[in-house]
């Protein structure tokens, strides 16, 4: 009792590896919400919206509070000066007039010694003291403003920025296509290697029947021991390979698992085989790069380098504002006595680039070769790309070629192991030529899985040159049953 109490506890505590089903779909999907490219290009989209929404804001009026606090310690003295001030006296009019000081004999004005002429009466005015206080002086306020008029440069921000928006999902397209192809690789890459798994493993149990045969011969005398010593070297060489081939299994299932973001540890079982026929439908739509994420990005740039150049143009042109502000003031003291003040101001503001020595020509110019620059890059990278989709369909139809090739290889050479089985067990082949049959049959298999492999990754390929590879998730373009037909009758045996 007390045994099985400690086998159950460490079981208890032993690390469960996790079990996995998957397929195709299930690995892109999986892969698509564990990838952190996907999580950037997420991030980048929701960026440029809010960068979107930000220029946007700037065709509304900006409302915002002003406030201000001073506070001097010392107060500022100064004394207008007074002194004798000239009167002015109402003429027959009744308008002031200077109040001249006339000499009765000449009836002319009396000029004095700085050639002037001196008034009748004269008024005394005292010197003034005055003292200014800024102890406390504050305002507050609200102020308006709205541009009429930036030479575009506001329009033209915001239609940067909602390309920049749009092109952060075409981005997320390409990321998507990007993580899609990855998965496809690590999948079709596992599959791979589970199939090269079995071949060892059916390479390795017929050498050794032979050495077991070999043995019992060389035993009764019937075999000598040279050839039973080369059907053991061979038996060696078909474990090392099985060995590699399950450590490959085993790497390709661990990257697998990072792809779709789970445990690397994790245990895979999976649901599809690598047939060797093409998809259906895969080479039926058109080829055309309108579908294609870069090649939406490539035009996007040249849309984007257009509003740039506006954008440049705008700030040698006339800009015009108005702002509107009402304010309370106060704090300010004279002479010991302070009023508070409040007021509405409005100003209009007009500035109106007239020279800059062609500044602002040498920046136009500079924009637009940057926009031509953008434009036969993106000439060239069209081509590329219809060159690039034509090497994808080409190589499809070569890898097709190529297991229909293998296969027939395979049969070939499984055909030429029966034979050479049957004439080594009536004396007519040498144990050298079995070994060679048994070889070749084992190498025809592995280049037959791995004909079939690539071919699933040349129209995952061929998908992503042709853009649509990010609208294959949700469905398949093969249906369950022929997914899951064994095509390989090699595998059975």
């Amino acid at each position: 009792m007390k045994g099985l109490l400690i086998i159950l506890l460490v079981l208890g505590i032993s690390p469960v590896k996790a079990q996995v089903s998957l397929n195709l779909e299930k690995c892109r999907e999986m892969a698509l919400e564990s990838s952190k490219k996907m999580s950037i290009a997420t991030k980048q989209g929701e960026k440029a919206e809010f960068e979107r929404k930000a220029y946007r804001a700037n065709f509304l009026p900006k409302l915002s509070a002003t406030g201000l606090y001073a506070y001097m310690q010392k107060k500022s003295s100064f004394t207008i000066d007074g002194g004798y001030l000239p009167t002015f006296v109402p003429d027959a009019n009744g308008e002031l007039v200077y109040n001249l000081y006339i000499d009765p004999a000449t009836k002319l004005p009396v000029m004095g010694k700085d050639g002037r002429p001196l008034s009748a009466q004269y008024a005394f005015m005292p010197d003034i003291e005055l003292e200014l206080g800024l102890r406390g002086v504050y305002s507050a306020g609200a102020m308006l403003e709205q541009p009429i008029y930036m030479g575009g440069k506001i329009r033209s921000a915001y239609r940067m920025a909602t390309i920049g928006k749009e092109m952060s999902e075409l981005n997320k397209q390409y990321t998507r296509a990007e993580v899609i192809t990855e998965a496809d690789e690590a999948y079709w890459q596992y599959l791979r290697v589970v199939e090269l798994v079995t071949s060892a493993q059916k390479y390795k149990a017929v050498v050794n029947e032979l050495v077991r045969n070999l043995t019992d011969a060389y035993e009764t005398g019937m075999a000598s021991r040279n050839d039973l010593l080369k059907a053991q070297v061979k038996l060696n060489e078909a474990e090392l390979m099985l060995q590699k081939a399950e450590n490959g299994k085993a790497l390709a299932g661990m990257n697998l698992c990072r792809v779709i973001g789970i445990d690397l540890y994790s245990t895979i079982q999976v649901s599809d085989s690598l047939y060797d026929e093409v998809t259906p439908g895969v080479l039926n739509a058109g080829e055309g790069l309108q579908q294609r994420p870069e090649y939406n990005l490539l035009e996007k740039d040249v849309e984007l380098k257009e509003k740039q150049v506006a954008l440049t143009r705008s700030d040698f042109l006339p800009e015009v504002g108005v702002s509107a502000s009402y304010g309370f003031s106060g704090g300010i003291s004279l002479n010991g006595q302070t009023e508070d003040v409040a007021s509405f101001t409005a100003m209009a503001s007009v500035k109106i680039p007239i020279y800059h020595w062609g500044e602002g020509r040498g920046k136009i110019k500079a924009m637009k070769a940057e926009q031509e620059m953008s434009r036969l890059k993106k000439e060239e990278m069209s081509q590329m790309m219809l060159l690039e989709i034509a090497r994808a369909r080409y190589n499809i139809e070569d890898c097709h070629t190529r297991v229909i090739l293998t296969r027939k290889s395979l049969s070939q050479a499984e055909e030429n192991l029966g034979v050479s089985k049957n004439q080594y067990e009536v004396g007519m082949e040498t144990i050298t030529n079995y070994m060679e049959a048994q070889a070749q049959w084992q190498k025809a298999w592995s280049d037959w899985i791995d004909a079939k492999a690539e071919l699933r990754l040349s129209e995952t390929r061929y998908l992503k040159a042709t853009g649509r590879l990010i609208g294959t998730i949700g469905f398949m373009w093969w249906n369950q049953e022929y997914r899951s037909a064994e095509v390989g009758y090699s595998l059975s045996r």
